[in-house]
């Protein structure tokens, strides 16, 4: 057997364990095959662009992404940390979460769209000098409309821990998008790629509503959008600081890809680091996964104070992420000028901004599953300062290097914040977890949380 029979027993023996063996199982076949498929699928968009326009698409993609963040405002975890606390024991609380996360984004995203549709001119002439952008631009606000609907759903179903219905949900999606940028790429260049994904996400999120619905029903969760001002304190003490970690991230991504694209040979440079990029992101897969499936359980191993076992699967956890990013990672910078081979001839010479790239995974993956342990603490305050220390470092990392280096700079400077971050949020979690659960009540939606004044 692959697996030994001492390990089956210990997993059988141990509730939490198998709750979060079959979360992975599920997540990981479900996420593993979705991100071959959209990686394979951006691999044929590289080829079919080239490297100038797959930077185009790079920069246009960083942008939705941070207008994305101001549209999700922390929604979708908000989603999976209190429908994990309340599904069980209060269905008629989780139908109002539910109900107050989802009315919530929708009147968000229809703000964030609009305003991105108004200002998308001036962004691509002032900001991109692409003013040919315009309508990749606005085209973008429709996939980060769809991809917020998107997480929000997939975190509402995660607090149910139906990983198994995220898992189907996003294989489909990643076979959608391969067939939808096949079609649509070769004739209409980077909007057909953008609009590819915005008609891939769209379908399965219908499908994913009435997968939930049925979900729902079973848990005998009536969703209600009544009495959502009466939880304003759940917006204003998790989603907003839950907002404002991702916030301070994302738009100092953003902003120095803005610097490489301004620079000589910019978007073509930035092509070199969106090739990278698009190996980066599939090997957070995991840690992104065990940071979702262990987070109700380590929910609800702090609110019973149970702070032993809460470390012990927060160290399980990170070990895990840990070894399987340096697993995968090694082996792919070694041969990362016959992967980049795949993209085309022009992106081979960008094989040192994919090993920096590579380099950065395990910090990365370990910044995650701290992340996650905090938001399971009700600590989300204590993400966002992690974060602005990662941001002001990619910046000051960026300012000194992007200019003479370029894209290569920018990854120097991305793997050096990611050390950085990765040390900062694994420490917080050991300093939080030292001390015992002062409030097992700390996570009642009507209470103030003690993140106002972390």
């Amino acid at each position: 057997m692959l697996v030994p029979k001492t390990l089956i027993a210990k997993l059988r023996a141990s509730p939490v364990a198998m709750r979060l063996a079959r979360g992975s199982v599920w997540s990981l076949a479900g996420s593993a095959s979705s991100r071959i498929l959209v990686l394979f699928a951006m691999t044929l968009a590289a080829r079919i662009l080239g490297r100038e326009a797959f930077g185009e698409l790079g920069m246009v993609q960083a942008t939705l992404v941070m207008f994305g963040i101001l549209a999700g405002a922390g929604l979708g975890q908000t989603g999976t940390r209190f429908v994990a606390q309340h599904a069980k024991n209060d269905p008629a609380e989780a139908a109002r979460i539910i109900g107050l996360v989802q009315g919530s984004a929708f009147v968000l995203v229809s703000l964030v769209v609009a305003l991105f549709i108004l200002f998308s001119a001036t962004l691509a002439r002032e900001v991109l000098e692409a003013p040919h952008l315009q309508r990749a631009l606005m085209a973008a606000s429709l996939v980060m409309a769809v991809n917020v609907f998107r997480g929000i759903q997939n975190g509402i179903i995660a607090g149910f821990e139906r990983f198994d219905i995220s898992a189907r949900l996003n294989v489909l999606e990643g076979l959608l998008t391969l067939a939808f940028i096949i079609l649509l790429a070769p004739a209409f260049g980077v909007l057909g790629v953008l609009l590819g994904l915005t008609m891939s996400g769209l379908f399965v999120w219908v499908v994913g509503q009435g997968v939930l619905g049925g979900i729902c029903k079973s848990q005998q969760v009536m969703v209600r959008y009544s009495d959502m001002r009466k939880r304003w304190r759940i917006l204003a003490n998790y989603s907003f600081p839950s907002l404002l970690a991702n916030a301070v991230a994302t738009p100092a991504l953003w902003l120095v890809m803005t610097w490489v694209a301004r620079g000589p040979d910019g978007y073509a440079q930035l092509g070199l680091y969106q090739a990278a990029y698009q190996w980066h992101a599939p090997l957070m897969f995991l840690p992104m996964i065990l940071a979702n499936v262990s987070l109700p359980v380590l929910v609800q191993a702090w609110e019973s104070g149970e702070i032993h076992r809460y470390r012990k699967i927060f160290l399980t956890s990170s070990g895990f992420a840990l070894g399987i990013t340096l697993v995968i990672a090694i082996p792919a910078s070694v041969a990362s000028p016959w992967i980049l081979s795949f993209y085309g001839k022009q992106f081979v010479e960008g094989w040192p901004l994919f090993v920096l790239l590579m380099l950065a995974t395990p910090f990365h993956a370990v910044a995650k599953i701290a992340s996650g342990a905090l938001f399971g603490m009700n600590k989300p305050w204590w993400v966002f300062y992690a974060n602005l220390a990662w941001s002001l470092a990619l910046i000051a990392g960026s300012w000194l290097m992007v200019d003479p280096m370029g894209a290569l700079g920018l990854s120097i400077a991305f793997c050096s914040a990611y050390f950085l971050l990765g040390s900062l949020t694994a420490g917080m979690v050991w300093f939080h977890a030292k001390a015992p659960c002062r409030d097992k009540q700390g996570f009642s939606s009507n209470m103030t949380s003690e993140t106002t004044v972390a």
